[in-house]
């Protein structure tokens, strides 16, 4: 498979792109900055571009089978970027003719996730929630095959392919996963889409 990356930088993104290569697909890491990086391989494109251009993403996207995303600022401050990211992967995607896209989003937008999050959620991520419900939005169209992805907490641990999965809630009582986890499981559904038009929550 061609997968195309964003985010490819970060703990996640890194993640994805040795799980893609290990398995061995073609990879195409498209990032601000290729210097953070520091990985070359044979089946391995770097692009320098901005998660912000449609046309250029949209470029540099034709021709690949999945989108897997793990971009995420890292303020929780009143912000659109996320929104604008969102709106911008899913102009990129229909010039590209991509349709396929996995995001990686938050498991506090889940409704019942008990009185801690729901703390957590009135007071360290108020200003946060309306830019990623928004992100989500801009990708959840009908003309794309979309999966957005809901981690709880993430921890750097080892991958250790006991995760659960639920579709449209977290799994009860999970409120960890590692990063490595998580693309693990974005890397086997690029593979065998069993998730398609689904929000889905990761967790141990």
């Amino acid at each position: 498979m061609k997968l195309f990356i964003l985010g490819a930088t970060g703990g996640i993104g890194r993640h994805l792109l040795q799980e893609g290569l290990e398995r061995g697909h073609q990879v195409t890491a498209y990032v601000r900055s290729p210097q953070k990086l520091g990985s070359t391989h044979e089946r391995l494109r770097v692009v320098e571009g901005d998660v912000f251009n449609a046309d250029q993403m949209a470029q540099s996207m034709a021709g690949h089978d999945v989108v897997l995303s793990a971009f995420g600022p890292t303020t929780i401050r009143a912000s659109t970027l996320r929104r604008e990211f969102g709106r911008t992967l899913a102009a990129a995607m229909r010039k590209s003719g991509v349709r396929r896209t996995q995001v990686v989003s938050a498991a506090f937008l889940f409704r019942g996730l008990g009185l801690f999050a729901l703390l957590l959620k009135a007071t360290l991520f108020r200003q946060m929630i309306p830019d990623m419900a928004g992100m989500e939005a801009e990708i959840c169209q009908n003309d794309l095959d979309w999966t957005i992805v809901r981690p709880p907490r993430l921890t750097n641990g080892p991958a250790r392919h006991t995760y659960r999965v639920a579709d449209g809630s977290l799994p009860q009582g999970g409120f960890l996963i590692s990063r490595a986890d998580v693309a693990h499981f974005m890397i086997g559904e690029a593979e065998k889409p069993a998730h398609v038009k689904q929000i889905v929550g990761v967790a141990d």
